[in-house]
């Protein structure tokens, strides 16, 4: 995946574009209003004002297409200030002239930096306001990345699978529950109907910009036509909007599952918390919700999946079992958490290491689980006959500890595995 532009990018564009919260023609004859950092286009309004979190969404957006056109010049391998310098330029100038700046490509970052002070002018004269942002944006495009690594403080090792606690928003928070939240002919805020936006905004902020709020969401959202007329989000919303960030988003079903207790959705979710990603779910009547619901699930741990509610926070919405939720779930969505935001959860104490593979033998179906004992609601996943797995460990109790080829871990009794 390509990069996208920092909010150190994003303050560069900003501090020469400028923001206007009003609508607004720079010329009469103009077709359309502009209105942010220079949005322009059909869905801006004679008279529309939008809040300085809305700008930002807008200016968030609308450098989507010069993040692709800079991305697409794969040979460079560009760090994060080269990128964003160029996505501001691209943003100013155009990716004809990005094309021309780089010379299809031939350029060496050296001479690239050298050109960019070229292209500060208009109608033929050079203008200062040119002037200043060129030299700013190859002051950013010489500076050096920071050779400082962050280590995440990794968590006490354990047999469960453990993943990070996403950052929690509440949509009822007063920082934003009357914030417009609305499509063209209704009136509704983030409070009444931002559940999905809310989810989302928990998302990005943890994995990505911790600056990103359900304002900013919810701004993107209506900007882009996701906001439904008197509902809530469209369930077309999650994946465009988190590859905003490059995070991966994957839907997983398009009929609605609601009252099914199991299906190949459910089982792709319950993996992919057992992984260590995450789950959003559209909720239908039951325990979360009178009609419909957005919800986030980061934790599956013996039977109980644990959840970030946008809407509350009592005990049996922030945590109930996997079997009540399977049958209340419509609609599924995954969410990849990349691998430096889950702690180790393969345990060190009282296993001897291995490294053998095996194969399940004696048995048609064989229980993997959590714990290196039987207990309800500890199963991990089952195998089957002749399944091979790697072991990788070995309990005290004679169990084994085993890796399946999709990267699930957990424990066998040794009497049904035999090593190759």
């Amino acid at each position: 995946m390509g990069l996208s532009i920092s909010n150190n990018g994003l303050t560069l564009i900003k501090k020469f574009e400028g923001c206007q919260l009003t609508a607004y023609k720079a010329v009469s004859t103009e077709k359309y209003w502009t209105i942010g950092y220079g949005h322009y286009g059909s869905d801006v309004k004679q008279g529309q004002i939008i809040t300085q979190a809305q700008a930002d969404a807008f200016l968030k957006s609308d450098c989507a297409s010069a993040e692709k056109a800079v991305n697409s010049y794969t040979k460079y391998n560009w760090n994060q200030n080269q990128f964003d310098a160029l996505v501001s330029f691209t943003f100013n100038c155009g990716s004809g002239n990005l094309k021309t700046l780089l010379n299809s490509g031939q350029r060496t970052i050296s001479e690239i930096s050298a050109k960019i002070t070229a292209y500060n002018k208009a109608g033929g004269k050079v203008l200062q306001g040119l002037v200043n942002r060129r030299n700013a944006e190859k002051e950013l495009f010489d500076k050096p990345i920071s050779s400082v690594a962050v280590t995440p403080t990794p968590a006490p090792i354990s047999n469960i699978t453990k993943t990070i606690k996403p950052i929690s928003y509440l949509q009822i928070d007063p920082k934003w529950k009357n914030h417009n939240y609305s499509a063209k002919g209704e009136k509704k805020t983030i409070g009444s109907a931002g559940c999905g936006v809310t989810a989302a905004a928990m998302v990005i902020a943890t994995l990505k910009d911790k600056n990103v709020t359900p304002v900013t969401t919810a701004g993107w959202s209506m900007a882009h036509g996701y906001k439904a007329l008197n509902q809530g989000t469209y369930y077309t919303y999650f994946v465009p909007q988190f590859n905003q960030y490059d995070i991966t988003c994957k839907r997983l079903n398009q009929s609605n599952l609601y009252g099914k207790s199991s299906s190949s959705a459910h089982t792709e979710a319950l993996n992919a918390l057992r992984k260590g990603n995450w789950v959003i779910a559209c909720m239908g009547k039951g325990n979360w919700t009178s009609s419909g619901h957005f919800i986030l699930l980061y934790k599956y741990e013996n039977g109980y999946v644990y959840i970030n509610d946008p809407a509350s926070t009592k005990a049996n919405r922030i945590k109930n079992t996997w079997d009540l939720f399977a049958k209340q779930v419509k609609y599924l969505w995954t969410v990849e958490v990349p691998d430096n935001f889950k702690p180790a959860s393969i345990p060190t104490t009282n296993v001897t290491s291995f490294g053998y593979t095996g194969k399940v033998v004696n048995c048609t179906k064989l229980n993997m689980r959590n714990t290196p004992n039987v207990e309800s609601n500890n199963v991990v996943c089952i195998l089957l006959v002749n399944d091979t797995v790697q072991i990788i460990g070995r309990a005290a109790n004679g169990w084994y500890q085993v890796k399946t080829k999709d990267n699930l871990v957990g424990y066998v009794s040794n009497k049904y595995i035999t090593i190759l």
